[in-house]
């Protein structure tokens, strides 16, 4: 079978580096969705992190999302178990891989993001964490654990999950020589509210580390491996092309070389089904219906970088649409959006988008 993991080494010894100053304990990598951070984590931090006398233990908090306790629960059992036959960690890490590409490809099946009857772990549950975290120490040695928790915003999607949340920071700053710990996100809103509030379980208690787009190289990779090993040449532009269409997203640019090279259609004919298949799994066209006009070119607008309290742009709302172009409707407009995680603020009028490809719809076919 081919493997088409791109491996980025220099991003991951990055990292590492960052843990060996001795300045940082925790780390947070945010980025959106289907950006490559799971794989990424599993297949180019971890098996770095054990050439470097880590032991890295990978926990999904979306493993349950009613209970996310169970995820970690979960996680420490298995390492604990792995440490105590003397068996490799690795193998645990490719199980973890596995579940990761089953659960890729049962999208639009499985995708449960927030929880729909949260469950507060219990006093005994968040023990039995601080147990099994200082026997996995013990079994450790002289290495140092290396937790990788994915997915962690979801921590601030319920009040519910407030005991778990501090329970977790404790946990950690009591074993800082002996825990690191790196923190997933696909969601700013969430993770500026377990991160930057004042109030938050974790404020100042992480430190962010920025999570590069893949670039051309990610792109020559993948023209000499059609190229060498399947017989099929894509033009580097093209490729390059397609790729920016799809947000930059790895995941989808795998699903687009896969369905070209297994279905022997031509190139637009695959790029146009990958595209139809994104609007379907992020479900564009139902989401484009609950936006008011407004909603949509301010959309618009902040993904091109325009001023929306400008003059020109509100009086483009004047035009466009039955409301008046003042900075009020703006601003409501805004909140509407960030409630639908369209957009989470990260400064004074910058934003971060938080669904790829919507863009590009909403100019297409869902601007009316």
């Amino acid at each position: 079978m081919a493997n088409w993991n791109f491996s980025r080494p220099e991003l991951a010894e990055k990292y590492l580096d960052i843990f060996s100053t001795g300045l940082f304990s925790n780390l947070a990598v945010i980025e959106a969705r289907r950006k490559g951070k799971t794989f990424f984590m599993l297949q180019d931090l971890a098996p770095m992190s054990l050439k470097r006398k880590y032991i890295p233990i990978y926990a999904n908090l979306w493993q349950n999302t009613n209970a996310p306790h169970e995820g970690l629960i979960l996680a420490f059992q298995e390492a604990l178990s792995t440490l105590s036959k003397k068996s490799a960690i690795g193998r645990l890490l490719n199980a973890e891989i596995k579940k990761t590409t089953i659960s890729n490809e049962l999208l639009g099946k499985m995708e449960i993001e927030f929880a729909d009857s949260p469950i507060k772990a219990s006093s005994k549950e968040l023990m039995l964490l601080e147990q099994l975290l200082n026997e996995l120490i013990i079994q450790a040695g002289k290495k140092t654990i290396l937790l990788i928790v994915d997915e962690v915003q979801h921590l601030a999607t319920s009040n519910v999950f407030e005991p778990l949340t501090y329970a977790l920071r404790t946990m950690l700053d009591k074993r800082q020589g002996a825990v690191k710990a790196i923190f997933t996100g696909s969601s700013r809103h969430y993770m500026d509210l377990l991160l930057n509030e004042s109030q938050a379980p974790f404020y100042h208690f992480v430190e962010r580390v920025p999570f590069p787009d893949l670039g051309s190289d990610f792109i020559h990779f993948l023209v000499n491996k059609m190229d060498n090993e399947f017989g099929v040449s894509v033009d580097f532009k093209e490729l390059s092309n397609a790729f920016e269409k799809f947000d930059k997203s790895p995941y989808w640019m795998i699903k687009f070389v896969g369905y070209l090279l297994s279905y022997g259609t031509n190139f637009n004919e695959s790029l146009d089904y990958i595209l139809k298949l994104i609007e379907k799994v992020e479900g564009f066209d139902k989401l484009a219906k609950q936006l008011k006009p407004i909603d949509k070119l301010v959309y618009i607008a902040i993904t091109d970088k325009e001023n929306i309290f400008s003059k020109v742009f509100l009086s483009k709302v004047e035009k466009e649409t039955t409301v008046k172009g003042i900075p009020a409707n703006v601003q409501r407009s805004l909140t509407r959006l960030a409630s639908k995680q369209l957009i989470s603020l990260i400064s004074k009028g910058e934003y971060y988008l938080e669904k790829p490809g919507f863009k590009q719809y909403l100019e297409e076919k869902g601007k009316c």
